[in-house]
């Protein structure tokens, strides 16, 4: 992300949560013969025609950390996410600030209540549409409780036809290929990375090495590390020092430095 301004989309298929897009077909058997393979196809359609990015709203979150942060060695990377790649309705099937996720003990199991004033094509639909909210929400932004603790906010967009085609309706994506799975990646605008934590476990001489780092890439960027609070469960976030900026780098932008110690 950092070297190349990027971020990743992954289908849903490829998740960890096996009830994912479970939700978006309703439960109430309509005693059609054939309802539940149609709601099958739909939900393997679901699974594949769409990428999601997985965003959380909270950067301190321990279990987070754990899960996701390589056991607090790792890093997490602040985004700005009101740049218009994130938030047009023109590109993205779920904007991202339509894209909170719903967090519920009980399974919706409902038909939909919404009037749909306009067509809504299962897997080719690159827009978002406000008449079908409700539907969409269903599809990709219900999930069980126990995921809470992820505080989950997502973008989602269709990617139908990314295999064939770098430029599609949601925007130009580069295939990264990982074996089992592919992730899709998409150029941010420049500017849009803000922030770079990095883990409590996390080695000083690495970060020395990721800082000078970052301070190449992603100069605008603030860089904390997590510590442990020695008063509570909770993690804090300690601001890495910064030095005058040396000749030619330009004004307000300062070197990190090498030398940052944990105190």
């Amino acid at each position: 992300m950092l070297e190349n301004n990027t971020i990743g989309f992954s289908k849903p298929r490829d998740f960890n949560d096996p009830f994912e897009v479970e939700a978006s077909t309703p439960t109430g058997n309509s005693g059609d013969f054939f309802q539940p393979l149609i709601d099958h196809t739909k939900k393997a359609i679901i699974k594949d025609q769409t990428g999601i990015l997985s965003l959380t709203r909270q950067p301190l979150n321990a279990l987070m950390w754990a899960h996701y942060g390589d056991e607090h060695k790792g890093m997490v990377i602040g985004i700005d996410c009101s740049i218009s790649d994130f938030t047009s309705e023109a590109s993205n099937l779920i904007p991202i600030q339509y894209g909170n996720v719903i967090y519920t003990d009980t399974k919706p199991s409902h038909d939909f209540l919404g009037e749909q004033a306009e067509p809504f094509k299962l897997g080719s639909t690159f827009k978002f549409s406000c008449s079908h909210f409700e539907e969409l929400q269903r599809m990709y932004l219900h999930k069980p409780m126990c995921w809470s603790y992820e505080e989950e906010v997502r973008l989602v967009k269709c990617i139908k036809g990314v295999e064939e085609n770098e430029v599609i309706q949601s925007g130009k994506f580069k295939i990264l290929d990982l074996g089992d799975r592919s992730i899709y990646l998409q150029n941010l605008p420049e500017g849009s990375i803000k922030e770079v934590y990095v883990g409590a476990r996390s080695n000083n001489e690495e970060n020395n090495a990721l800082l000078d780092r970052l301070l190449e890439l992603q100069p605008s960027a603030k860089a904390y590390r997590c510590n442990i609070s020695s008063t509570s469960w909770t993690l804090t976030k300690k601001t890495l020092k910064n030095i005058p900026p040396p000749p030619g780098i330009g004004e307000g932008i300062g070197m990190l430095n090498k030398s940052v110690k944990e105190k």
